[in-house]
């Protein structure tokens, strides 16, 4: 019985392979498009999932406020760790983890100098963190690694970059050398094993945090790389640990205030963000973390589960198509007394066989497509996975398609009436009839598709704007070049940068030469500043600070709305501020600002000398900040290169002259550059990932549609096969057959962007929000995406129209 069902199902599917192959092809695609999800999603999600007492870990986060907007940081300020230890009960661990800027390391090997230039991911932290966190120790002791101040320990991936030949216990007492702003020397106690799992702890080289008094003035600043995470015991009230938090901060700032003999605004509060959740937590600024949103990651498991619908609404409709060829069939074993549960199972047995053959292939097209979409799938997902994830990703998916898929068109076979098969009146369709559920699911079919073409195009122009909006400032044919930290603010080299500017600026091929940090970049440094009004400190408020030379307004061409330009000073002595910071000061405009005296707490005041038009110092997700720029020599690390624009094949040669006169001045060090225009563009990658992302989802949805739209239309030209032959008998034109046969068609789709159009309106909308500078929705996108799905849809049905009206009325009218 069963050989025999086998057989007759593997009969009917080679009988009619074209059905059989559009169906394979669009359940192959729809699983392997589910499983690179899965995979997706499944990294994306185990973030930090790995260590032992996450729900009880968090990650303190700084919240400021400024003219009823909030923005937060993952950084906090840097003696916060030391008052929580002394002064907060309730907790387990205390661990700060604070990111160096590290130029080179350098250290002995085999006896030679082995130089690690530029190296990521160097920390200072505690021993604490070892007790939080479950590394695997290779060598050393977790409990007392870090308690010398000169000691350093190295992941297993890091370890093998300083000593590739070397057994982890013979790596101990190494010595590396760390340049940075401060050059020091640290001896290797610990070699620990990479963590395999995604995690928000990314340090590979742990130095011991020195222990020291902070300046009271501290407590007002926040560095992005500085970060704490706490872990609370286990019946321990977060909520109230958290406020005693706030109360420590506000207690230090007040006392700085008194220090002054001035009253402060706090503007800076601190929340406490479960560790599992960091990574999600788009709101918050970090630098140098991987975050990822979780709308997108909803976005994606709607997209998966999306294409498995549409897969079994394709085959819903081509096996519907088919069922009037098959009606003969039915009637015939009807007859010879087939029960209904048999006829349902032998449809049951070939779409179990139909989906059985589109998952082996998609192993083979999943292989494929995570190849071809690599830059759209984070670091560190593989295809594979554990051995036995995918057979049974593969079972699950098999028997979830056999019963959505299967079972409405094995239940309509069990529905054919025999005397109405053998009087050549079955139809699947019946004329004058509301809609009929195939009708609907290309209706369903298209919206989706529908959704994904408006949201392509809205994605596609928002990002647009996004890079070619006006930001502020210039950003074309600009060179940075990252001065090391050792040669800023050390008497012996304090003037090196300004010579080899000097030595730029006579190099044919450059415009222009400037130092200062880029106007917009991921890194971030603030501060509370005040203005000065009758002696007394008043309207304070968070300030981005940068550090400019004279030649940064111009290089960057932007515009003064007030007041001059800063001038030639070795140490701050003028400020130039933002317009945004003149409203948030409560000047009454840019002019009344000049010549107010503001200051960094802790320092001298000085006065504001011009105000610039606003430009953009972080992404369009933030509003622009209150800024201040100055001009501090210790402070200028980044040489800002204008080339000319309209010599731009001579760049390389440009490039090669500016390596050779870095070579001259900076010899140890290694050249490297980027253009700023990338490093922007490099700041929306998630945009371009999620623009791709919903190209590939519409090019899928719109096949898979055509196929269900094909099935469709195949069925109707078959059942008015003897219609159209009459029609022609009696002078019916190919053209207005052809007509007949499309415009029922195209209703469907219009409908459709009917459905889907409010639908794509609200999505796009909600996505939008997360900009402050966006688009707007025009109604000419929901008109280029109607043209596009109806001509896509006008061809798909023309092809199998034409052909039913070409057809000879003999063939047609023969059996009459």
């Amino acid at each position: 019985m069963i050989n025999n069902t086998l057989k007759i199902a593997l009969r009917h599917l080679w009988r009619n392979r074209l059905f059989t192959t559009l169906n394979v092809f669009g359940l192959c695609i729809s699983i392997s498009a589910c499983w690179i999800i899965y995979r997706i999603i499944g990294y994306e999600f185990s973030y930090d999932a790995q260590l032992p007492n996450k729900e009880h870990i968090y990650k303190v986060i700084s919240s400021f406020v400024s003219e009823d907007k909030t923005s937060k940081m993952g950084g906090v300020a840097a003696p916060l760790y030391q008052g929580i230890q002394e002064e907060i009960t309730g907790l387990e661990h205390v661990v700060p983890v604070f990111f160096q800027g590290i130029n080179r390391a350098e250290t002995q090997r085999n006896g030679e100098k082995f130089t690690l230039e530029d190296p990521q991911h160097v920390a200072a932290t505690n021993n604490q963190y070892f007790q939080m966190l479950p590394y695997n120790w290779l060598a050393g002791d977790k409990v007392t690694a870090l308690t010398d101040p000169k000691s350093v320990v190295l992941t297993e991936r890091r370890a093998k970059e300083y000593f590739p030949d070397a057994k982890p216990e013979d790596m101990l007492h190494q010595t590396i050398t760390y340049y940075g702003r401060d050059t020091v020397q640290r001896t290797v106690t610990g070699i620990v094993s990479d963590f395999n799992k995604p995690s928000e702890f990314i340090a590979e080289e742990m130095i011991a945090l020195p222990g020291k008094v902070y300046e009271s003035y501290m407590w007002t600043n926040t560095n992005g790389g500085d970060r704490l995470y706490l872990q609370f015991k286990k019946d321990a009230n977060v909520i109230a640990k958290l406020k005693q938090i706030n109360e420590l901060d506000k207690r230090h700032w007040k006392a700085f205030a008194d220090e002054r003999g001035s009253e402060l605004k706090k503007t800076k509060s601190y929340e406490l963000l479960p560790i599992q959740e960091v990574h999600f937590a788009t709101d918050v600024s970090d630098y140098g973390i991987s975050k990822t949103s979780k709308p997108v990651m909803f976005g994606l498991v709607g997209i998966g589960v999306f294409l498995l619908i549409l897969a079994c609404i394709n085959y819903i409709n081509t096996s519907v198509a088919q069922m009037p060829q098959r009606g003969k069939e039915i009637g015939v074993r009807k007859t010879l007394g087939s029960s209904k549960w048999h006829l349902m199972n032998q449809f049951l047995v070939e779409t179990l066989l139909t989906t059985f053959i589109a998952s082996i292939l998609a192993f083979a097209f999943g292989k494929i497509g995570f190849s071809i979409l690599k830059e759209l799938i984070p670091t560190g997902v593989t295809f594979s996975g554990e051995s036995h994830v995918f057979p049974l990703f593969v079972s699950i998916i098999i028997i979830l398609i056999t019963c959505l898929a299967g079972l409405y068109p094995s239940w309509l076979i069990t529905r054919v009436k025999t005397v109405e098969v053998f009087k050549n009146s079955f139809t699947v369709i019946r004329s004058g009839s509301r809609f009929s559920l195939q009708q609907a699911l290309i209706i369903f079919q298209f919206a989706i598709a529908m959704v994904f073409i408006i949201c392509t195009i809205i994605v596609g122009a928002q990002l647009r704007h996004t890079l070619k909006a006006d930001m502020g400032f210039n950003k074309e044919a600009i060179v940075l070049i990252d001065i090391p930290w050792k040669y800023l603010g050390d008497a012996r080299y304090s003037n090196k940068q300004f010579t080899l500017l000097s030595e730029l600026r006579k190099q044919p091929g450059i415009k222009s030469v400037a130092l200062g940090i880029p106007p917009l970049s991921s890194g971030y440094s603030s501060s509370p500043f005040q203005t000065a009004v009758d002696g007394k400190d008043l309207n304070m408020i968070k300030m981005f600070k940068k550090n400019i030379d004279t030649a940064y307004l111009r290089l960057y061409q932007m515009q003064l709305v007030a007041g001059r330009n800063i001038l030639p000073s070795d140490t701050i002595s003028e400020f130039v501020i933002n317009e945004t910071a003149v409203k948030a000061f409560g000047f009454p405009s840019p002019k009344e600002a000049l010549g107010k005296m503001i200051n960094q707490l802790g320092n001298t005041k000085h006065a504001i000398v011009g105000v610039v038009k606003d430009f953009h110092t972080q992404d369009f997700y933030t509003s622009i900040e209150p800024l201040v720029m100055m001009s501090d020599k210790s402070s200028l690390s980044t040489l800002n290169i204008k080339l000319d624009t309209e010599n731009t094949d001579q760049w390389q040669a440009t490039l090669k002259a500016i390596e050779h006169q870095w070579r001259n001045f900076y010899p140890p060090e290694g050249f490297r550059y980027t253009f700023y225009d990338e490093t922007i563009e490099a700041m929306y990658k998630q945009e371009r990932q999620i623009a791709k992302l919903i190209n590939l989802a519409m090019a899928i949805t719109l096949f898979i549609s055509c196929l269900g739209l094909f099935g469709l239309v195949t069925l109707t030209a078959f059942q008015r096969t003897k219609e159209i032959g009459i029609r022609k008998v009696l002078g019916a034109t190919a053209m207005g057959i052809v007509t007949m046969l499309s415009k029922d068609f195209i209703k469907l789709v219009v409908i459709a962007l009917i459905v889907a159009s409010p639908v794509a309106w609200w999505a796009m909308n909600k996505w939008l929000e997360n900009f402050v500078y966006k688009i707007n929705i025009e109604w000419w996108m929901f008109v280029v995406a109607a043209a596009s799905a109806i001509t896509i849809a006008l061809l798909t049905v023309s092809w199998q129209a034409i052909r039913a009206a070409l057809v000879n009325p003999v063939d047609s009218l023969r059996n009459e």
